[in-house]
C-alpha cells in the first residue's frame, strides 16, 4: 500500500469529505424539534408523554438499522419473484430479504396500523390517524418504499372495517391490524389496468358470481401495476355488472392469496416491475384466473368505497413526500456544515444559506399544512365532523398531495446540488431520495387527475366556499400584531381567488381544465400560509418565540410577492440574517423580530 493511501486511510491527507454519521446516537425524532411541536399541537394531551417515548424509539430505529436495511434493499436486496417450484408449478412467490422482514416486524409491531383499531395498552384508547402519520413521516425519511405496503395495509383495513361483513372482519381484519409479524396480513390495493390507468372506469376485470355461494365471485382479468404483490389480502375492483359502463358497474372485492380452505387462490404474478425507485415495494403485473373474491359492501358502491380508501392513500403519499423532504434537508445541512471550500465551511456562504433555508421552508411549512389537514381527516374518522369538514377534506387532500409531491422532487434535487458531485454518488442517500421522490407525483393520481378531482368536489359540494369560509374564520381569530399583515394579504387574495372561480365556472370545459392547476396552486398557497401564520401566532403567544414568523414572511415572499426589478434591489436577506436561528430551531424574541419592520408583500 502506498504512503498516500495510508494517509488517506488514517484521515491525515486532505480530509475534507464529511465523514458518514454513525447510526449509533442518531435519532430522527430528536433531531426535529418541529415534529415535537406538531405532536403537542395535534395529539391529545393524554398521549404526549407516551407518544414522545414511542416516536423517540422509532426515530432511533429509522436513523439506524432501518436506514441501513433500506440501503441494502435498494442496492442488492430488491424483492424477487420465484415463479415456479421444482415441479414446474406456478407458485408466483414474492421473496423479500431478511432485513426487510425485520423492518416489517418493527414498524407494524410499533402499532402503525394496529393502534388505529385496537387500544394502546398503556393508554386504554385507540390512536388518532395523526399519530400513525407521525410514524409514517419518520419511516419515510429512511424507507418510503416500505411505507407503500403500510399504506395499502391501512387502506385494506379501512375498507374492511367500514364496509366488510362480520365474517370478513373476523377472518381478515384481525390479521391486517396485528402487531405480530407471524400473524400479520399485509394488504394491497389493485386498481390499475393497462387500458385505463387513472381511468378506472375502463377496467375490464370481470367478476362472476359463484352459484350457491352468496357474495362469492370468480375474478378474471389483469392488474397491470399491482403494488405490494404477494400481500395476503388485496382489495380489488372488478366489473360486476357489464350493463353499466364506467365506474358504476364496478364492485369491490376482497381477494386473499390463500383461500379459507388453505388452498392457494388463482392469482399469478407475470413479472415484477423494474422501477426507478421505491425498490422495497414489489410492484407486479398480476393475472386473476378465476380468483376467488368476496364482495365487500353493496355491489353498486365499489368505486365509491375505493375512493374513500384513495383519500387515505393520498394522505400517506403526502406524508412520504414531507418525510423525504425532511431527510433531504437533514443531509444537506450536515454536509454543508462539514464541507469546506475557499477557506471556510460552505454553509457560511449566502448562496448556500439561501438554498438550505429554502429546503427548510418548504419542509416545515408543508409539514404543518399536512398535519392541519389531517386534523380535519381525524374529525371525519371520529364521526365528529360536519358536512363542511367532509367537503374540506376532499378538497385539501388532493391539494396537499399535489403540492408536496412536487416539492419532494425539488427538495431532493436541491440536496444533491448542495452535496455537489458526491450527492450524485449512490453511496450517499441523496440519489435514492430523488429516485424515491419521483414516484410521489404519480402514485394515487398525477397532478392532472388531482386537479380534476378538485374541480369535481367544487362543483358537487361547493368545497371552494367552505375553503374561503375556513380561511376567513381563521384570520379573524388571529390576535397578534405580527399576524395582521398576513390577514390582510389573505383577505385580498381570497377576493382574487373567488373572482377567478366565478369567472372559470362560466367558461368552456377545456378552458376550465387548462387553468385548474393555476387555481390549485393559488388555493394551496393560501391554505399553507394560513397554517404557518397560525403556528407562528401560537408559538409567540405561548412561548414568546417569533421564529415561525420568519418562515411566514419567507413563504409570503416566495408565493405572493411580485418582485420589483426582479428582487435585485433592497432585499433584506432574511434567510441569511436569521440562518442559524432557522436551521438550528433557535429562539427568536418578539423584540428581535419587531426590529425588522418587515412589510408583508401584496400584489
Amino acid at each position: 500500500m502506498s504512503d498516500l493511501q495510508t494517509s488517506i486511510d488514517q484521515r491525515t491527507y486532505s480530509d475534507n469529505i464529511p465523514h458518514p454519521r454513525t447510526s449509533q446516537g442518531e435519532n430522527f425524532f430528536k433531531a426535529d424539534p418541529n415534529l415535537d411541536y406538531l405532536l403537542e399541537r395535534y395529539l391529545p394531551a393524554s398521549m404526549h408523554e407516551w407518544a414522545r417515548q414511542q416516536l423517540s424509539w422509532l426515530g432511533a430505529q429509522v436513523a439506524g438499522p432501518i436506514d441501513e436495511r433500506a440501503a441494502h434493499t435498494d442496492r442488492e436486496g430488491k424483492p424477487r419473484l420465484r415463479k415456479y417450484n421444482r415441479l414446474g408449478e406456478d407458485i408466483s412467490e414474492i421473496i423479500t430479504n431478511e432485513g426487510y422482514k425485520e423492518t416489517v416486524a418493527e414498524v407494524y409491531g410499533a402499532g402503525i396500523v394496529s393502534y388505529l383499531y385496537q387500544d394502546i395498552p398503556e393508554l386504554g384508547r385507540k390512536a388518532p390517524y395523526s399519530y400513525s402519520f407521525f410514524m409514517g413521516y419518520l419511516v419515510s425519511q429512511s424507507e418510503p418504499g416500505f411505507y407503500c405496503p403500510v399504506t395499502l395495509s391501512m387502506s385494506a383495513a379501512y375498507l374492511l372495517d367500514r364496509y366488510g361483513s362480520e365474517a370478513q372482519k373476523e377472518q381478515y381484519l384481525t390479521g391486517l391490524t396485528s402487531r405480530d409479524r407471524t400473524r400479520l396480513y399485509e394488504g394491497a390495493t389493485w386498481l390499475t389496468e393497462r387500458q385505463g390507468g387513472s381511468d378506472v372506469g375502463a377496467n375490464l376485470t370481470i367478476a362472476e358470481p359463484v352459484a350457491g355461494r352468496p357474495g362469492v365471485y370468480r375474478l378474471t382479468g389483469e392488474k397491470f401495476f399491482a403494488s405490494n404483490a404477494g400481500a395476503f389480502v388485496a382489495t380489488v375492483l372488478a366489473r360486476i355488472d357489464e350493463e353499466k359502463p364506467g365506474t358504476k358497474g364496478l364492485g369491490l372485492f376482497l381477494v386473499p392469496w390463500v383461500k379459507p380452505d388453505n388452498e392457494r387462490n388463482h392469482i399469478q404474478v407475470r413479472r415484477l416491475k423494474e422501477k426507478l425507485g421505491v425498490n422495497a415495494v414489489p410492484s407486479a403485473e398480476i393475472l386473476l384466473n378465476g380468483a376467488e373474491g368476496y364482495l365487500i359492501g353493496e355491489p353498486q358502491n365499489g368505486f365509491k368505497y375505493m375512493a374513500e380508501a384513495l383519500n387515505l392513500s393520498r394522505i400517506c403519499n403526502a406524508i412520504a413526500s414531507i418525510g423525504i423532504m425532511r431527510r433531504a434537508f437533514y443531509e444537506a445541512r450536515y454536509y454543508a456544515e462539514q464541507r469546506r471550500a475557499f477557506g471556510k465551511p460552505i454553509d457560511q456562504y449566502p448562496m448556500v444559506k439561501e438554498m438550505l433555508v429554502s429546503l427548510l421552508l418548504d419542509t416545515e411549512v408543508s409539514t404543518g399544512a399536512v398535519f392541519d389537514m389531517i386534523a380535519v381527516y381525524d374529525r371525519l374518522q371520529s364521526h365528529s365532523a360536519s358536512k363542511e369538514d367532509n367537503a374540506l377534506a376532499r378538497l385539501l387532500i388532493p391539494l396537499l398531495k399535489y403540492r408536496t409531491g412536487e416539492e419532494a422532487v425539488e427538495s431532493t434535487h436541491t440536496a444533491i446540488e448542495i452535496h455537489g458531485g458526491n450527492g450524485y454518488i449512490e453511496e450517499y442517500v441523496t440519489p435514492r431520495l430523488l429516485r424515491d421522490a419521483q414516484v410521489l407525483t404519480v402514485w394515487e393520481g398525477t397532478s392532472n387527475i388531482l386537479a380534476l378531482d378538485i374541480l369535481r368536489v367544487m362543483q358537487k359540494e361547493n368545497s371552494h366556499e367552505v375553503f374561503s369560509q375556513l380561511l376567513r374564520e381563521r384570520i379573524a381569530g388571529w390576535k397578534h400584531a405580527f399576524s395582521q399583515p398576513y390577514a390582510e394579504l389573505i383577505r385580498t387574495e381570497l377576493v382574487i381567488l373567488e373572482e377567478n372561480i366565478a369567472y372559470l365556472m362560466q367558461q368552456t370545459h377545456d378552458y376550465v381544465t387548462y387553468k385548474l392547476k393555476t387555481l390549485a396552486d393559488h388555493m394551496v398557497d393560501l391554505y399553507t400560509l394560513s397554517c404557518i401564520v397560525s403556528e407562528a401566532e401560537d408559538q409567540v403567544t405561548r412561548m414568546g418565540n417569533a421564529r415561525k414568523y420568519i418562515l411566514a414572511r419567507l413563504y409570503a415572499k416566495k408565493h405572493f410577492q411580485s418582485l420589483e426589478k426582479r428582487g435585485v434591489q433592497s432585499d433584506s436577506l432574511l434567510d441569511v440574517q436569521f440562518f442559524t436561528q432557522l436551521v438550528e430551531y433557535q429562539f427568536v424574541s418578539v423584540e428581535e423580530w419587531a426590529q425588522q419592520s418587515v412589510i408583508v408583500p401584496t400584489r
